[in-house]
């Protein structure tokens, strides 16, 4: 046999091309493998990569710097002046104890003075614009309290939503693999001539639908894995450590959830902020009917171009009444007035939609607390139900399709209570969002005293 030199020469290359392949998958293995995340961490990642709230607390800067560089609107300016002047003034001053005099004045030259002016009374204008812009500040913080509360209620939805696709999955899963063992055994029994070529068919057909089962829960669980991932900005899946949990002891009574819907709900306070505005825009509109008291002064820099009737400083106070505007004045109060009016009918809306949510999600928070105490005893008869069942075919007393029945009554039991703690976290979480009190989400986690793990 002859020996080839080129093979041996490539032989390592395809040896280190083949280890290096080996690595690759194991890193893209471990890269696939999901990370263990907390609700708690979720929710910090989220406020810290969510480009919404990053919008808003940008709008919260932005009114907050206006309204400092609004504080300094009651101080009096003072800025400096310079020109360059060209001119020439004749005359000629009659009658004079020499007879006429002819003069001709170059007052050609630089120009330089510092100059003040100071509203000493503006009809309540500036101070109504200052608490316009706090108000505003106040209503920009109002909308960064709701953006968190909506971003604490969707990562709920999501983080949730996961476990519970992921608890599905489980339950499918075990269905599918006693479906395998069922299969396996009615090919067996079939064998060996102690059930008909029907009952393996049966158990055939009962197999292969909880496969189909099986590869829908793990699409769905994928794509909530997927909707996750891209709420927190993730490159890698999330396992959720958090389980679904259920408080079974009823929760606060409706009036006190309505107390501090009232008292914490962002939406209530920004429309707050908004008729604070709205009151400082009737002041403001009211000011064009006031008059204006100012102050002013100036100070020449430059005086040896100066002409004879040019002072060297001048200051003075003086008044501005407007006595016709080309704007009527009265219109802009009227409007001013509708706009007040406005938010006023919007927070009385809003108080009374906030009122309606509140006791619907109430509702839904004790409905799914109670579908899941009932769900308990509808568990445990599926449970003991199909393994009598399953006992009573490898006896002879019971039929594949007897079997799969009671399996998938088994899968609904444990899905509808998944379902339910589900819908009762969901429902909470609305219920704290509605109230302004999403964040307190991971304090009812702590108190749950039934937590649903794998």
């Amino acid at each position: 046999m002859g020996y080839d030199v080129f093979s041996s020469q490539r032989a390592p290359a395809r040896l280190l091309r083949g280890c290096l392949g080996i690595a690759l998958i194991g890193a893209a293995v471990e890269l696939a493998v999901a990370v263990p995340l907390s609700y708690e961490d979720a929710r910090a990642s989220l406020l810290a990569v969510s480009d919404r709230r990053k919008a808003d607390e940008a709008v919260v800067n932005r009114r907050d710097h206006e309204s400092r560089a609004a504080d300094s609107l009651g101080l009096p300016s003072l800025f400096l002046n310079a020109t360059e002047v060209w001119g020439i003034k004749t005359g000629t001053i009659p009658d004079t104890p020499i007879g006429n005099i002819n003069f001709k004045e170059n007052f050609a030259g630089p120009r330089a003075s510092v100059n003040t002016t100071w509203s000493i009374y503006s009809g309540g204008r500036i101070s109504a614009a200052q608490r316009a812009l706090a108000a505003g500040v106040d209503e920009a913080r109002a909308e960064l309290i709701r953006s968190e509360e909506q971003l604490d209620l969707q990562l709920a939805h999501s983080y949730f939503g996961l476990d519970l696709a992921s608890a599905v999955e489980r339950t499918r899963n075990s269905i599918l693999e006693e479906a395998d063992n069922q299969l396996a055994r009615a090919t067996r029994f079939e064998q060996n001539g102690l059930i008909p070529r029907v009952e393996r068919l049966n158990a055939q057909v009962s197999r292969d639908e909880a496969a189909r089962e099986q590869v829908r829960a793990k699409r769905d669980r994928e794509i909530a894995q997927a909707r996750l991932q891209r709420l927190l900005h993730s490159d890698v899946p999330i396992e959720p450590s958090t389980p679904l949990f259920v408080l079974t002891d009823p929760i606060k009574p409706l009036s006190e959830w309505l107390a501090i819907a009232e008292r914490d709900n962002p939406i209530l306070a920004a429309l707050a902020a908004k008729r604070s505005q709205a009151e400082q825009g009737i002041d403001a509109a009211q000011s064009g009917w006031k008059p204006q008291v100012f102050a002013f002064g100036s100070y020449a820099l430059i005086k040896h171009y100066q002409t004879l009737i040019e002072p060297d400083w001048v200051a003075g106070v003086g008044v501005n009444f407007t006595l016709f505007s080309k704007e009527d004045r009265g219109n802009q109060v009227g409007a001013a007035r509708e706009g007040l009016r406005q938010v006023q009918s919007l927070e009385a809306q809003a108080r009374n939609d906030i009122g309606t949510a509140v006791e619907s999600a109430y509702l839904k928070v004790e409905q799914a607390r109670e579908q899941f105490t009932l769900l308990d005893s509808a568990l445990g008869f599926a449970q003991e139900n199909l393994r009598l069942r399953q006992r009573g075919f490898d006896e002879g007393q019971s039929t594949s399709l007897d079997v799969n029945d009671a399996r998938n009554a088994l899968a609904r039991a444990e899905t509808a209570r998944a379902g339910a703690a589900f819908e009762f976290v969901v429902a909470l979480a609305q219920l704290l969002e509605i109230s302004g009190q999403a964040r307190a989400l991971s304090q009812y986690v702590q108190q749950a005293n039934i937590r649903l793990r794998p």
